[in-house]
């Protein structure tokens, strides 16, 4: 079990994670590589996702 300070910061970190890769996925559409666009862009969504599960305490082995 993780404990309020460190869940809080992993929180935050793929937070940080998923701003950043929808960033490249941006500049990727922009840069017609469209595939690699779809690559960041599911890792922009699973890494917000994870962070939601973790804020809300949702747990998984998967």
């Amino acid at each position: 079990m993780i404990d309020e300070k460190d869940r809080d910061a992993l929180v935050e970190y793929r937070l940080q994670q998923a701003f950043e890769t929808i960033e490249l996925a941006r500049f990727l559409v922009k840069n017609q590589k469209l595939v690699i666009a779809v690559n960041r862009i599911y890792y922009g969504m699973y890494y917000s996702l994870t962070a939601l599960a973790l804020a809300t305490g949702f747990e998984t082995s998967k």
